[in-house]
């Protein structure tokens, strides 16, 4: 009975220390707790909580852009989790005024729904506004968004740009005139022109943000006017180089020798380039007479090219180019010791280049040249700054339409076809003329390649400015005289491809603007395509003059 006691404490005593080592190498809990590997009370056991219901809205673009009395189709779809189908409410909030959508609903178990955007037939046109897309379903809620923007008909002011689609600026304390425009790669606008600041005209530029207010980074509060000679200055072109700085060239006039070529840069903010000829500033004579410059472009190369004329002592005005490097200096590798010119007529003619574009053919950079005064007058001119025998083979360089009363304002080529676009005035008529790339005359445009529009039928009308769509299309700003008066209102045309009106623009195809007040003159002068990825949209630019108490810098933007 003792060896039985002994044996039985024994074996207590062992079932002990097995109960300590299995504790001691984990077997149990931590600490007297509950065994971390243990499920609490009312879960399964190695399960996490499922995920709650929920759901998130996708909808069929980002950029809603409805026109004034229509309506567009916004599709909303709904990505549903964790088993989640019940019905969606959806309502749109913060559109535009004058747009109004109806709520609708997801059904049950349904991945989609369209929400219907209305504007107003009188809704105001917009800038791009966000709106939110909610969804609710009981507790659960998502949301979305989208910019709506109201838009006008093709050809018709944009009343969202400026104060109602026009900006007015004045830049100094007298008149002012802009003779040019360049957009940026960010929508933002540059004008130039000259105004009188006082005994004498001054360089002015103004840059506007992308929606026509002024864009207070670039110089002084948005503008910059420089004094480039101590005469009378005139900036009457510009182009924006791919690094953003900003040439602007022009003539400046001193006494005893008259007028010279004068070529400004910038830096993107407004100030003087100082890395750039003198202080920024370059001026070029080609002999003891005047000399003027009213054309401007950027080669690839970065090589910048100023047109105009000289006058030559007994042929009158010639076409009369100075290409300058990168840094302002003479491009002695052009022309003679960087200057090139040539008479287009014979006699004591008038041929001034007004325009200039590159076109590249055989891979050689070559300058088309137009301009002159009483018709068209156009050269091209090799990369070296001689003429091209080879342009406009067996046709007319100078008497297209066969006028006295008429000169070639701008020029476009079309980096696809090589097709060159000139327009200007014939008689006081707004004229085109296509050209192919040799120059011949593009006989599937217009009658012949030519075509003339009566803007005002018993009254003056100039094209001054045109820019080519993707389409093919082209645009053409300019002026027209009002009734019988010699005040003038901004014109916009649009044509097809093939030279007609594009009646889907505008009235049959024109547009005519009063900028100024009453029956005061306005003139428009150039023209630029504005890309708005935000709307998304291509609209057209018109700068120019408007007079009031003063001619000021104007600006326009027109639907497409």
């Amino acid at each position: 009975m003792y060896l039985h006691h002994l044996t039985r404490r024994s074996l207590q005593a062992a079932t002990l220390a097995l109960v300590t080592a299995l504790a001691a190498c984990g077997g149990g809990g931590s600490d007297g707790g509950t065994p971390s590997n243990q499920p609490t009370q009312g879960s399964d056991p190695g399960t996490n909580p499922p995920p709650a219901a929920s759901f998130t809205l996708a909808l069929s673009t980002q950029k809603a852009v409805i026109l004034q009395g229509t309506s567009v189709e916004l599709d909303a779809t709904v990505i549903r989790s964790s088993g989640f189908d019940e019905a969606i409410e959806l309502a749109i909030s913060g559109l535009p005024n004058g747009v109004s959508a109806a709520p609708v609903s997801v059904a049950k178990g349904a991945t989609t729904a369209k929400i219907m955007l209305t504007a107003d037939a009188a809704a105001p046109h917009s800038l791009p506004t966000d709106a939110i897309v909610n969804g609710t379903s009981g507790t659960l809620s998502a949301a979305q968004g989208v910019t709506v923007t109201v838009r006008g008909v093709a050809g018709s002011v944009d009343t969202s740009f400026g104060a109602g689609g026009k900006t007015v600026t004045a830049v100094g304390p007298g008149d002012d005139y802009a003779r040019a425009m360049a957009v940026q790669s960010d929508g933002k606008l540059v004008v130039v022109g000259y105004g009188n600041t006082g005994s004498s005209t001054d360089f002015e530029l103004v840059r506007y943000l992308r929606d026509g207010a002024i864009d207070t980074t670039f110089g002084s509060s948005g503008k910059v006017t420089t004094a480039v000679s101590s005469g009378s200055d005139v900036a009457n072109a510009v182009a924006i180089q791919a690094d953003g700085k900003i040439v602007v060239a022009g003539s400046v006039d001193v006494a005893p020798k008259g007028k010279s070529f004068a070529v400004v840069r910038y830096n993107a903010d407004g100030s003087l380039d100082t890395t750039f000829g003198s202080g920024g500033m370059v001026t070029t004579s080609f002999g003891s007479d005047a000399d003027e410059a009213f054309a401007v472009v950027v080669q690839p190369d970065g090589k910048i090219v100023l047109g105009g004329h000289y006058r030559h002592a007994t042929e009158g005005l010639n076409f009369a180019l100075a290409r300058y490097e990168a840094n302002g200096t003479l491009d002695f590798g052009f022309g003679v010791n960087g200057l090139a010119s040539t008479p287009v007529r014979t006699g004591n003619a008038r041929d001034s280049i007004y325009a200039m574009a590159l076109q590249t053919i055989g891979g050689e950079t070559k300058i088309v040249a137009v301009g002159g005064e009483g018709d068209f007058v156009l050269t091209r001119f090799n990369a070296n700054g001689t003429v091209d025998g080879t342009f406009r083979p067996n046709q007319s360089l100078y008497s297209e339409f066969g006028t006295v009363i008429g000169a070639a304002r701008a020029v476009q080529v079309s980096p696809d076809s090589g097709k060159i676009i000139v327009v200007g005035h014939a008689d006081n008529d707004l004229a085109m003329l296509q050209l192919n790339a040799d120059g011949t005359n593009d006989t599937t445009f217009g009658a012949g390649g030519a075509v003339i529009t009566k803007v005002n039928a018993t009254n003056w009308d100039s094209a001054t400015a045109v820019v080519r769509q993707a389409d093919g299309k082209l645009v053409v700003g300019g002026w027209a005289n009002t009734g019988n008066s010699s005040s003038a209102d901004f014109v916009v045309a649009r044509y097809t491809s093939s030279g007609a009106l594009d009646t889907t623009f505008g009235s049959a195809g024109l547009t005519i603007t009063p900028v100024a007040p009453g029956t005061k003159d306005d003139a428009g002068r150039a023209i630029v395509l504005q890309v708005d990825d935000r709307v998304p949209t291509v609209r057209s630019i018109v700068a120019g003059s408007a007079n009031d108490s003063n001619y000021d810098f104007a600006v326009t933007r027109y639907w497409h």
